[in-house]
């Protein structure tokens, strides 16, 4: 459940390119080739993403279930989703105080439309609405209509996707509204290239009370290849409903990336990049969206950047915090 979440949010942020606009205009250049995620494929050879692994740490106490998903047919469910950012950059030569970003307000639309006889969840997905908050006062009213703008294209993105009752992705496509720009559309690709990837099984065995388990993957999320595991832990199982404690680990080696935002003949190359977070997650075994779940993620990054004709490197690291809050009607 959390990196369904993540997946979600991964959406959110991936067309909230504008956050660029809140840095001083003369880190601007170097900033927006960190803060937007790069788009397209590494430049070297990427090695294939494995299928989710999970491996059960203990089992809980009894009683013990398996946790299977069968949520009910031809019933939409909301959910409304907020995603609060603070960014912060720095090179060599300047640094820069961390940066409050509106806060996103997104209203997701779910519902399970077929069960095989396999479990297997036919569903679809939509974006009913998306705007910001208006709470950073200090940015002009001409900014914050250029942000709400911007966020509001994720207004008619939808797909029809199929998970297995253990909640693991099996296939599915995104169809795009109309007059999409470019840049969305290829956001939106590499991400439905890493659904399976993104998706967070629950484990085979039966559990109870106390079990914990941990699911390691990999995937390239917009042209970056990420290392991630998360960990789980079953607080609480009554009557269908989960609570679960969750932390995640993210990573990434050394890489070289491209992007569109890169001048010609300039290099992006990733130096290091570690992400850590974690939260509660309540979920309902006949729903396909968290009843409730409040995560936050803390995540570093260094890039360097080549201009052509100079050999000089400019080294920026980044900081965001970014939490995630999500309740379903």
């Amino acid at each position: 459940m959390i990196k369904k979440t993540l997946f979600v949010a991964a959406i959110c942020l991936g067309s909230a390119g504008w956050a660029i606009e809140l840095f001083p205009t003369s880190s601007q250049a170097e900033t927006r080739l960190v803060t937007q995620q790069p788009a397209g494929d590494t430049s070297g050879v990427s090695a294939p993403s494995k299928s989710p692994q999970v491996q059960l740490l203990n089992p809980g106490s009894a009683p013990q279930q398996q946790l299977r998903l069968k949520p009910s047919l031809g019933v939409k469910k909301t959910t409304n989703m907020a995603v609060k950012m603070e960014m912060g950059a720095a090179t060599a030569d300047k640094s820069m105080n961390a940066i409050k970003v509106p806060t996103m307000v997104l209203t997701i639309d779910t519902k399970a439309t077929k069960i095989d006889s396999n479990g297997d969840i036919h569903y679809e997905f939509s974006y009913a609405n998306a705007d910001i908050a208006g709470d950073t006062p200090n940015l002009p009213t001409a900014a914050l209509d250029a942000m709400r703008s911007t966020v509001k294209k994720l207004v008619g993105l939808k797909g029809s996707f199929i998970m297995d009752s253990r909640g693991a992705h099996k296939g599915g496509d995104f169809i795009l509204p109309e007059g999409t720009d470019n840049n969305f559309k290829q956001m939106v690709q590499n991400m439905s290239k890493s659904l399976e990837q993104l998706s967070s099984p629950l484990p085979l065995e039966a559990v109870g009370q106390g079990a914990k388990w941990r699911i390691s993957s990999s995937s390239n999320l917009s042209g970056m290849n990420v290392n991630q595991i998360a960990t789980y832990e079953l607080i609480s199982l009554q009557d269908g409903v989960a609570t679960l404690k969750t932390s995640v680990e993210q990573q990434a080696n050394p890489q070289n990336l491209t992007s569109p935002q890169l001048p010609p003949g300039a290099t992006l190359s990733l130096k290091s990049f570690v992400s850590q977070g974690g939260g509660e997650v309540i979920m309902r075994l006949d729903r396909l969206m968290p009843v409730r779940s409040v995560i936050s993620i803390n995540s570093q990054t260094e890039m360097g950047v080549k201009n052509a004709g100079n050999p000089e490197e400019v080294t920026i690291k980044t900081k965001m915090l970014m939490e995630m809050t999500l309740d379903s009607k």
